[in-house]
């Protein structure tokens, strides 16, 4: 379909659209992009997500994101309709817009057709990890040592990652300045909010995480991973081993 685009950008419904993502849709390759369409046709979820959409923007208008960035719901709608036609298109939303949802649902919620467009968008970014799009690189890049965490022990950020030690560089370049007090702001909390779990996110039962990896390993999720995030299947795949997990 990319004899459709021109000088103006891609003519869709009718008005023309920005001249980047004509260009990003050139820049697609075309048996990639068709294979997104595909897998998400045929995700078991699609059609709960999807039905048809009337273009009244209800869903927008309810988007937190919209308010912030350059990201509507509605666009993903549409996009996700016309993608049997136009995969080009699709493939390239993939590329930067989609990682701007919140996954909220709050669009799901007002959509007289029922869509979901937050969980399409969950399909999508699925399948950019899938195929190791640079863009799930970059999105996933910050959360690394967080994945690892989750694949290994099945939990996520606990108070006994927020360390003045040792610190994770998901938490960005400012954490070591606000790491300064943390122990005396902890301190003030005037509820007892960190009694009793500031080790229980390291100390998981072995029996448990041989289970989580093993399930992980067989549902092709270190493969998957893997193409986005080596260094952390690397991690998690020698932990594995240490486990005793085949």
């Amino acid at each position: 379909m990319l004899h459709k685009l021109n000088e103006d950008g891609w003519h869709y419904g009718g008005l023309p659209g920005l001249q980047w993502e004509a260009e990003n849709a050139r820049k697609a390759e075309g048996g990639i992009a068709r294979q997104v369409v595909e897998e998400l046709y045929n995700d078991v979820r699609f059609e709960e997500f999807y039905h048809a959409c009337i273009n009244c923007g209800n869903c927008t208008s309810k988007c937190p994101p919209f308010r912030l960035v350059d990201f509507e719901p509605r666009i993903v709608v549409q996009k996700v309709m016309h993608a049997k036609d136009e995969p080009e298109l699709l493939y390239q939303m993939m590329d930067q817009y989609i990682w701007a949802c919140f996954q909220c649902y709050s669009c799901w919620e007002v959509c007289p057709a029922h869509n979901n467009p937050g969980g399409l968008v969950a399909i999508l970014k699925e399948i950019a990890v899938r195929h190791g799009l640079n863009s799930a690189k970059k999105a996933l890049e910050p959360y690394s040592k967080i994945l690892y965490k989750v694949m290994t022990t099945g939990t996520q950020i606990t108070p006994d990652m927020h360390i003045t030690i040792a610190l994770f560089k998901d938490w960005g370049p400012h954490k070591a300045e606000l790491a300064k007090n943390i122990r005396a702001e902890r301190a003030g909390v005037p509820v007892e909010t960190m009694a009793g779990v500031m080790d229980k996110s390291w100390k998981v039962d072995e029996g448990t995480m041989k289970e989580l990896m093993f399930i992980e390993k067989e549902a092709g999720v270190f493969d998957s991973v893997e193409k986005t995030l080596k260094d952390v299947t690397d991690m998690v795949r020698d932990t594995a081993k240490e486990a005793g997990v085949e």
